[in-house]
């Protein structure tokens, strides 16, 4: 378990100091495609890099002490040295925040799943389906290939709403979430994973947004509904 420990160390280091540089040199920059892009590889190369190791080997010769035979006092007594504290408690501790973390990412999934089982399904020609339920404050959002939104807002049929949500969908952007879940899980104790996490979701409502602007909806209008929505989520 301290092998792995230190390995998970040797990861937290890759995502720090790859996601310092994102933040020096891209995280600007409105090119939100490849600033994803750079996310994710981040994320995945700083736990494949740790396992590369490049190994030299080398003949050694080594002498072999003689023992005599009947010599029992030159058989050398060796102790079993004492395990330190934290070594027993590092482990226990990495394991209930990894349990903990994705306890709650299961639960998350569980939950929506549960909502679209739940809600009144409405299959599209795009291969998306429509889930609209009777929670009159949940905010639309999209799982897979899901898109979850209240019965007023499905009357209303706005599309600027199905738009952004299935823009998302057409992005898999429910995977990277998924995926960079599942690895935060492993580095719960890395400020810098929480904020890359953070980011790349940023970045999803920025491409999807895109989406709809690329449209031809009024930006104006879009921005407006925006603030309109999240006021009424607030209220």
């Amino acid at each position: 378990m301290i092998d792995f420990l230190t390995y998970d160390l040797k990861v937290a280091v890759l995502i720090a100091v790859f996601y310092l540089f994102y933040r020096l040199l891209l995280a600007r920059e409105t090119f939100h495609r490849v600033n994803r892009i750079v996310l994710l590889a981040t994320a995945v190369a700083s736990f494949v890099l740790p396992l590369c190791v490049i190994t030299f080997h080398e003949t050694v010769v080594a002498e072999v002490p003689t023992v005599l035979v009947g010599d029992v006092s030159a058989v050398p007594v060796i102790e079993e040295p004492a395990v330190p504290l934290w070594q027993s408690a590092l482990p226990i501790l990495f394991i209930i925040g990894m349990v903990a973390t994705l306890g709650h990412t299961f639960s998350s999934v569980w939950k929506v799943i549960r909502i679209i089982q739940n809600s009144e399904q409405h299959p599209q020609q795009d291969g998306t389906t429509i889930c609209v339920t009777g929670n009159a404050d949940m905010a639309p959002f999209s799982w897979m290939h899901y898109i979850v939104m209240n019965s007023s807002d499905y009357a209303e049929q706005n599309a600027a709403i199905l738009t952004h949500e299935r823009g998302h969908i057409r992005l898999h952007h429910s995977y990277d979430v998924l995926l960079v879940d599942l690895l935060t899980a492993l580095q719960w104790f890395n400020p810098a994973i929480w904020m890359l996490r953070s980011d790349l979701r940023a970045i999803h409502e920025y491409e999807a947004d895109g989406e709809v602007l690329s449209q031809g909806i009024n930006a104006r209008q879009y921005q407006y509904l925006l603030i309109t929505k999240a006021g009424s989520i607030g209220g």
